[in-house]
C-alpha cells in the first residue's frame, strides 16, 4: 500500500495535510488522551480570552495545537515557536497561505528566545511540551 504523502511527493507536490495527519497519529500513540487535552485548552481559552485569541504555540511541531486553535476560532491568529527544522517545514506547508499564522525558528532553551518573536502580545500562550 502507497502512503498519500509518499504518492503526492512522486507527483512533484507535497500532501502536508498527509504529512500532519501522520504525526497526528504517532502522538496520539503516545499520548491517547491528547485530544481531550486540546478541547480542555481551547475550553480555557475560550472561557478567558474569547472567541478571537492571539496564540502563542510554544514546541509547535507540526503546528497541532495551531491546526485546532484556528478549526475552533476562525478569527484566531496563532504564532508557532520551533526549533526542529523538519517539523517546521511540515507547519508551514501545513498553513501555507494563512495570514492567521506565522512560525518562528528559536531554541527554547535559549534565554533570549523571545527576541526571535513578531511584536505584540499573546492572549494565550499554549503548549504540548513540558518546558
Amino acid at each position: 500500500m502507497t502512503d498519500t504523502a509518499d504518492t503526492a511527493e512522486a507527483a512533484g507536490t507535497t500532501d502536508w495535510q498527509a504529512w500532519q495527519d501522520s504525526w497526528d497519529r504517532q502522538q496520539e500513540w503516545y499520548m491517547p488522551d491528547r485530544e481531550e487535552r486540546f478541547r480542555v485548552m481551547l475550553d480555557m481559552v475560550e472561557a478567558l480570552v474569547g472567541p478571537a485569541p492571539r496564540v502563542l504555540d510554544l514546541a509547535c511541531g507540526t503546528g497541532s495545537i495551531t491546526d485546532r486553535v484556528l478549526k475552533r476560532f476562525p478569527e484566531a491568529t496563532s504564532t508557532g515557536v520551533d526549533l526542529d527544522p523538519a517539523l517546521l517545514t511540515i507547519a508551514e506547508g501545513h498553513f501555507a497561505g494563512d495570514a492567521r499564522v506565522t512560525f518562528v525558528t528559536a531554541d527554547l532553551k535559549d534565554p533570549d528566545w523571545r527576541a526571535a518573536l513578531p511584536r505584540g502580545s499573546f492572549d494565550a500562550i499554549l503548549t504540548r511540551k513540558s518546558l
